[in-house]
């Protein structure tokens, strides 16, 4: 893993413009940088979100962040940080996505990170093999992204036919056309019974590769959970009260075990 490195010259209590915090999963993050000039590290090649590893070849990784703040502040002379990127603990698609394949054929959904630089640091921390990882990405790509992709599609044809519910229901002039009203009642019944069972499929499959995902964590002291998304929904609603958030299913997340 690429290890990046700043060398500055700090005087004792100045002010160096690093935030610093101790995430369960990472470590020691960094998690801002004052731009330079305010700064000393504004112009380093350190970033936001890099798992700050030594201070003057002192491995400070697994020291509590305010501890690691005052050391900074003592040191005076020549300062020499070592960080590298982190790679968020989680394997996730975006369902509403799409692209078309070489071939010509439209695949629905898409995964946030090609499989060649998605390996979470905790994997890599963790001593888990590219073999394992290679089979709980594309059981998550195979698996879990194309009921979630049915979902997203259905709930998009679902809403356009929410939005025009009241003009379908009625014909010109505004009267009632005779069995309109009725079949359209009965496909908007049966579209919202689809939806009931395309969330059912997107939940049962979530279960079911998490489950095949622990079982190959387990000996690494890791575990997984299913990742979620929030959208916003009622839209077509001019009442705040009326609005509501969903949770989608968006792949896995995962855990150290303590």
């Amino acid at each position: 893993m690429t290890h990046y490195t700043a060398t500055i010259t700090h005087f004792k209590n100045e002010p160096i413009g690093i935030g610093l915090a101790n995430d369960p999963n990472y470590g020691l993050v960094i998690t801002s940088i004052a731009p330079a000039p305010e700064g000393a590290l504004g112009e380093s090649c350190l970033k936001k979100g890099m798992k700050l590893l030594t201070i003057n070849n002192i491995d400070v990784s697994g020291l509590p962040s305010k501890e690691v703040v005052k050391i900074l502040k003592d040191v005076e002379g020549k300062l020499v940080l070592s960080a590298q990127n982190v790679v968020p603990a989680d394997i996730t698609f975006e369902a509403g996505k799409h692209y078309r394949r070489p071939d010509g054929v439209v695949v629905h959904g898409t995964m946030k990170n090609d499989i060649n630089n998605a390996t979470p640091t905790i994997f890599k921390e963790a001593g888990v093999p590219s073999t394992t990882y290679s089979r709980i990405y594309k059981l998550i790509e195979r698996d879990m992204k194309p009921p979630a992709a049915a979902l997203r599609i259905h709930e998009i044809t679902l809403d356009r036919e929410f939005g025009s519910y009241v003009v379908t229901q009625m014909v010109t002039g505004g009267m009632i056309g005779y069995g309109t009203e009725s079949r359209h009642e009965k496909k908007f019944y049966e579209m919202v019974l689809k939806s009931a069972h395309l969330e059912r499929n997107v939940d049962l499959k979530a279960m079911e590769v998490m489950m095949q995902v622990n079982a190959m964590l387990a000996k690494y002291n890791l575990m997984a959970t299913v990742a979620l998304e929030p959208r916003k929904n009622g839209k077509d609603s001019r009442l705040e009260r009326k609005k509501y958030e969903t949770l989608n299913v968006v792949g896995l997340k995962f855990h150290q075990i303590e």
